[in-house]
């Protein structure tokens, strides 16, 4: 490296240029640092080393930092330089000299501003002395860059002339690389003005006055100024510092409204005051600083050094809400002290400004760096510097976007390394007594945790919250024996046993199967079960408590005998467990035990034998072994019909009903004969069973006790004797024997006995009767049937008006049909009108049979003709004509012409209509086939004149019909018209494997 020139700074070493200009080390970045961290230390301060041009020179004046571009100003007597670097990479710095605007005119710089995107900057003048001939002002430059330079643009802004600008609000919602947006500018006067700048030469600058806090004092300077928006609301929130008073302005804007000042409207109409907190102080300026979190778009935390101190608090998040400044914690610096002692003692002893992190202030003194902890005050890191060697300190600067802290000096820029702030603050909390937030810090190390958890299980039982103390000693590593100690003389048993069912879950959570963990283990999980059952049963048992008491241990005890790690242990453990219920005395207990590991035989066997019906019935109905219903349903359903039958209908499925069939038959009240029947018609209706003894069964029910319900029954299976599931016979002997005669009718119509089935409906229904007579499908039958009938209603009546009724009826009968019954003596004109009518119809089917012959006569004249017209009908084929499908020369091959005129050669046909054949036709065509290809053809000279003649007609015959096959219809004209709704591709899957 060269030797530096004269008043450079060793922190900026000349840049040595090779002869071919190559070479890109402009920048050594302070992002993504090759520093390496001391873990044991929170703060580090690590040296940077920038790398400028070799013209630039001078000592460091002022330092600002964005979204990791870094701007600063070198300056000597004689020239001043901004520089514009961006940390992440080693892109040429940005360079502009701003002595045409400083030297010449008398000023000098007080104060820089970079804003959110690092592209604007504003750096305030003032001038050098009183008699320096000007007014403040201050400069605005717009920063671009491109893959080959950076581009750094000068404006001075007339429009504030007279106005010393101490605090810039940049506004981060508004503003991007190419303008400001609306921002704040605040005054040494107390003035707050808008303004919006942007990279336009030309572009006019607006001046608002918004508002003056100096109220005409011509020294009330604003020493801080932040814009703020509520996260998802319209709501903005403007911060304001004067060295003695903090101010905030809010205010709900529309989403259309682009300007600020109606943030202040209310304001200086006095319709609001702005809320302030003034604070008493000796200095001269105050600092406001805000923290938020890297890439947060809202801060987290505010901060304001002022004559107190430092005051710490948080931000309201709330939309609607009116406070904006939530809490305010007080970080006493003993600026009281320092205000006795003299210039000196106490420029060292009062920070000249600070950075806030999450949990830390960060203040630099005239000689010194130091870190307070923001939750208990005390101080975790402190550094001196060595003026002579490192140069004057100068200011402290936080990156918003990165969080990264730079300290810089005339002569040196610092990074200030931050590891891990948080590493002690779960103990801070602790000390504070503050355990959830102590807990929510010390979540990730195991170590920490544990003590924070075990100090704060002691304090609960100190104060007395002991199943509070009882959860968090049961996270603990604490001894077992101890915590259990403590509890164990209390009253109370509730801790002691939530600790012991927090610990059992510890042990219990992996893996769950007993048998799965070893032996230690297991008989640490089986002594911790049998203690919480013990535990629980003396509660249950407790002598002078009351039902309420008792119901609610033993909701818990359930609950916790059904858990699935308990469950297996006591399985494995039945023997142990069952003698400690069984030591308690406590039956219903024990019944639920057994329930639980499925021991349901020995229950139900115990609750029947002392006479709990009901309760051997739910036993039942709680377990899921069908033998057991099989076994005591027989019992149940004598002492509780309904309650039985309910707990099978609720199995469903689940039983097979013809094992029941020991506990349906015992039907010794009219009860147990409903339920009986209920089941019955639930196991055929709804679960379908189609076992003929099940509704043999019920059929005989309904045939002895409800004989309307029998019909119905009969119905619903139906007429076909092959479909019903009962025994027709056995069912028509019931029926017969029980004289349930409607059904006997039904029955023996399934049987077809048609003429017995009518006789006895005659008896007892003469409507019956006649729906009986109409149900055979022979006519016959039918007739003969209706002439019984007619028979049983007309002879001995001699009633005219029954016989004719019964023509009406039956289509098949005539009026000569009952005549017979009548006696000899009856007049005929009682039949003149029953008999014109017989003729009438006679003579109609007469002409109807005319009609017919003369139709079909007519018919057959006209297929004669055709057929005499088709013998004279002939195709002529000519030399050119081709195949339909192939179009090549017809003549060439065999072929078919059809009378619609189109003409295929025989092969090629085969080939189009065989895929359209049935499958019978396919399989007639191959069979005539192969008998065609089996005979040879006829030698007459080898073979009698007969027997060639013989086999030439066969072969004949075989050709004819393969021909009648293939050329029943043309192609064109019917068979391909008869395919066209068919998809063209039926099997999808072979042809995409086909395609790949």
């Amino acid at each position: 490296m060269a030797q530096a020139m004269p008043n450079q700074p060793k922190f900026l070493p000349r840049i040595e240029r090779n002869a071919t200009g190559a070479g890109n080390n402009y920048v050594a970045t302070a992002s993504g640092n090759p520093f390496e961290t001391d873990e044991e230390e929170i703060f580090s301060r690590h040296k940077m080393v920038l790398r400028v041009p070799s013209k630039c020179t001078g000592d460091l004046m002022h330092l600002a930092v964005s979204r990791n571009w870094l701007v600063c100003l070198l300056g000597t007597a004689e020239r001043t330089t901004l520089l514009r670097f961006f940390l992440p990479r080693a892109i040429p710095p940005g360079e502009v000299t701003l002595e045409k605007y400083l030297s010449g005119s008398g000023y000098k710089i007080t104060r820089i501003f970079l804003d959110h995107t690092g592209h604007h900057l504003i750096i305030a003048l003032v001038p050098k002395s009183a008699s320096a001939g000007v007014s403040p002002d201050f400069l605005y430059i717009h920063c671009l860059e491109s893959p080959q330079a950076q581009q750094l643009k000068v404006r001075r802004i007339e429009k504030f002339k007279d106005h010393e600008i101490t605090a810039v609000a940049f506004n981060p919602y508004q503003g991007n690389e190419s303008t400001t947006g609306p921002i704040l500018l605040g005054t040494s006067r107390g003035l707050i003005f808008e303004t919006e700048l942007s990279a336009a030469a030309d572009g006019h600058v607006q001046r608002k006055q918004l508002y003056d806090l100096g109220l005409g004092r011509s020294k009330y300077p604003i020493t801080g100024l932040k814009l703020l928006r509520v996260p998802n609301s319209s709501r903005y929130i403007i911060l304001v510092t004067s060295p003695e008073c903090i101010y905030t302005f809010q205010e709900t804007l529309k989403a259309e409204e682009r300007s600020l000042q109606p943030i202040f409207a209310g304001y200086v109409s006095g319709v609001q005051e702005p809320h302030s907190e003034e604070r008493k102080t000796d200095l001269t300026y105050s600092q406001l600083r805000l923290f938020a979190p890297p890439n947060s778009k809202y801060p987290k935390q505010w901060a304001w050094l002022c004559g107190e101190g430092i005051r710490v608090g948080e931000f309201s998040i709330e939309g609607n809400s009116a406070a904006t400044l939530l809490g305010s914690t007080l970080i006493n610096l003993d600026f009281d002290k320092a205000m006795h002692l003299s210039y000196e003692e106490r420029r060292l002893n009062i920070p000249k400004t600070f950075v806030l992190t999450e949990y830390h202030a960060v203040l630099l003194y005239a000689d010194h760096i130091r870190a307070i902890c923001l939750l208990n005050q005390e101080q975790v890191y402190h550094e001196s510097f060595d003026e002579a060697r490192v140069g004057k300190p100068l200011n402290i600067e936080r990156d918003e976007l990165t969080g990264a802290i730079y300290v810089y000096t005339t002569k040196t820029v610092f990074n200030l390394r931050v590891t891990r702030e948080e590493r002690n603050v779960w103990r801070i909390y602790l000390d504070k007594g503050q355990y959830e937030l102590a807990t929510a810090h010390a979540a990730e190390d195991p170590e920490h945790l544990q003590l924070v958890l075990g100090q704060r299980a002691d304090a609960a039982f100190t104060d007395g919250s002991y199943q509070v103390a009882a959860d968090y000693y049961a996270e603990t590593d604490k001894s077992f024996e101890e915590v259990c100690l403590k509890f164990m003389v209390l009253s109370d048993k509730r801790p002691i046993i939530n600790y012991v069912k927090k610990r059992l879950s510890r042990l219990t959570t992996k893996p769950v199967d007993m048998e799965a963990v070893d032996q230690d283990k297991a008989n640490a999980i089986k002594a911790l079960v049998i203690w919480l059952i013990d535990l629980y049963l003396i509660q249950i048992n407790m002598p002078d408590q009351s039902e309420e008491w008792r119901r609610a241990w033993q909701t818990e005890y359930d609950e916790f005998m059904m858990e699935a790690p308990i469950l297996t242990c006591t399985r494995l453990n039945r023997k142990a467990v069952k003698q400690l219920i069984a030591e308690h005395a406590d039956p219903h207990n024990m019944a639920q035990f057994a329930i639980a590991i499925g021991d349901y035989e020995e229950v139900v066997g115990q609750q029947l034998k002392a006479e709990r019906f009901a309760e051997a019935l739910q036993t039942l109905n709680n377990q899921r072994n069908p033998e057991l219903f099989y076994m005591y349903a027989p019992e149940l359903i004598v002492k509780l019909p309904r309650p039985t039958v309910d707990a099978l209908i609720a199995q469903g499925p689940r039983l097979e009903v013809e094992k029941l069939v020991s506990t349906l038959i015992i039907m010794e009240t009219r009860e147990q004969r409903e339920q009986t029947q209920r089941y019955l018609e639930f196991a055929i209706y709804k679960l379908n069973t189609t076992n003929d003894a099940i509704h043999n069964f019920l059929l005989h029910l309904y045939a002895e006790h409800e004989p309307k319900l029998l019909m119905k029954y009969l119905e619903i299976q139906g007429r076909d004797e092959s479909l019903v599931h009962y025994d027709i016979h056995y069912a028509l002997k019931v029926c017969t024997d029980l004289n349930v005669k409607e059904a006997c009718v039904f029955l023996e119509c399934m049987l077809c006995k048609w003429v017995s089935a009518v006789d006895l409906a005659l008896k007892f229904d003469m409507k019956l009767a006649k729906e009986t007579a109409s149900r055979p499908v022979d006519s016959k039958m039918r007739r003969k049937l209706w002439l019984r009938i007619a028979y049983h209603d007309i002879k001995g009546t001699n009633d005219v008006k029954k016989a004719l009724n019964l023509l009406k009826e039956c289509d098949l009968l005539r009026i000569e049909d009952l005549l017979p019954f009548f006696s000899d003596f009856e007049k005929i004109d009682n039949f003149k009108e029953a008999i014109c009518d017989a003729l009438r119809d006679y003579n109609q089917r007469i002409q109807e049979l005319q009609r017919e012959m003369a139709e079909t006569q007519e018919q057959s004249d006209r297929v004669g003709a055709e057929l005499q017209h088709l013998r004279q009908h002939s195709i002529t084929m000519n030399a050119q004509d081709t195949c339909g499908i192939c179009e090549m020369m017809l003549l060439l091959k065999p072929f078919f012409v059809f009378i619609c005129g189109h003409k295929f050669h025989s092969d090629c046909l085969e080939k189009q209509v065989v895929p359209m054949l049935t499958k019978e036709q396919g399989r007639r065509l191959t069979t005539l086939k192969q008998q065609l290809e089996s005979q040879p053809q006829p030698q007459p000279s080898s073979l009698g004149k007969q027997q060639a003649m013989e086999m030439q007609r066969n072969r004949v015959a075989l050709k004819t019909e393969i021909e009648d096959i293939l050329a029943a219809d043309c192609l064109f004209c019917c068979l391909l018209i008869d395919t066209i709704d068919q998809p063209f591709v039926d099997d999808w899957e072979q042809v995409n494997v086909e395609w790949e």
